[in-house]
Formats: C-alpha cells, sequence, structure tokens
C-alpha cells in the first residue's frame, strides 16, 4: 500500500509539471503569434509580402558570399542581380514596432532619389525587407570616401554658391 501511494504521488507532481509547462510553452506561442499578427496587416498593403524559401533561395542560403554589410537593423545580403535583403537580426534593438513603421514608411515614400521597397517577410521569428539591388557601393562610402570621381556640392560651399548662379542664369 505505501508503495501505490509513492507512485501515485509521482505520478501527479509529474503531471503537474507537464501542465505547467504545456500552459508556459502555449502562452509564449500565444505572444508569439499576437506579435505576427500584428504585423499581419502588411499583407493588405500594395506592397507585396513573400515567402521566406523564396528570398533565402534569392540570397543563396543566406551565404558569406552574398552578404553585402550590416546595419542596425542586421546583415543586408544580395539576391542575385536586381535585390538587396535587409534581414533582422535577434542582437538587433530594433523591434516589430521599428520593423513595421520602416516598412510603412519606406512603401509610402517611393522616391527616384530613394532605394526602392520591393517587398518583406514575415516568418515566424524572420522579419525581412527586400530593396532594389545599386550596385554602386554604400552611401556612406559615396559620401565620405577618398577617391570620388568628382567634387560633392555642399550647401553653404564657395563651389556650391558658384554653381547656384549658374544653374539660375
Amino acid at each position: 500500500m505505501p508503495i501505490m501511494v509513492s507512485i501515485l504521488v509521482v505520478v501527479i507532481i509529474c503531471t503537474l509539471f507537464y501542465c505547467v509547462y504545456c500552459w508556459r510553452w502555449r502562452k509564449r506561442n500565444a505572444v508569439k503569434r499576437a506579435h505576427l499578427e500584428r504585423l499581419r496587416p502588411l499583407s493588405n498593403s500594395d506592397l507585396p509580402v513573400m515567402d521566406l524559401s523564396t528570398i533565402a533561395a534569392a540570397t543563396n542560403g543566406f551565404s558569406k558570399e552574398n552578404k553585402l554589410g550590416e546595419g542596425g537593423f542586421g546583415p543586408v545580403y544580395r539576391g542575385g542581380a536586381e535585390i538587396a535583403v535587409k534581414r533582422l537580426s535577434a542582437r538587433s534593438r530594433q523591434g516589430a514596432a521599428e520593423f513595421r513603421n520602416e516598412v510603412e514608411l519606406i512603401a509610402k515614400l517611393q522616391h527616384r532619389n530613394l532605394v526602392r521597397l520591393l517587398g518583406c517577410c514575415v516568418d515566424k521569428d524572420e522579419k525581412m525587407l527586400v530593396y532594389e539591388y545599386l550596385p554602386n557601393r554604400s552611401l556612406d562610402a559615396f559620401l565620405f570616401g577618398s577617391s570620388l570621381p568628382f567634387p560633392l556640392l555642399f550647401l553653404g560651399s564657395p563651389l556650391f554658391t558658384e554653381f547656384e548662379s549658374i544653374r539660375s542664369n
């Protein structure tokens, strides 16, 4: 009889641990689902929502050879000849709100002087932005690099003032 009671107690304790584990797992997944559902309305916009497998294929599985650089959002990969994929890093301080803001803002601001946002991908923990690829290095290297083929015109510089006077004539 004492053996039966001890076995019953062990079974009850194991069942309780299992129930607590399942409850926590469901709660954690519910938070993730709610997080993804906040991003889901992006699919209602004019911006195409792309599949993770398509982007992974275009970037050759996010290979190091296709990595263009890294910014505050995360690494940027070249995808084929025409796209650049900006992938949200787990180490990034930017979260769902910043991702959503960037998507909504850049999708609305289509301008010839801005890199075009072609689409986005939200798949479980992956969040990516797909931009058109511009092959001539980064803007930072262009503006602050030492070997520019022409002088930059900054507002207030004598060269800028001269350029403005020529242009107005």
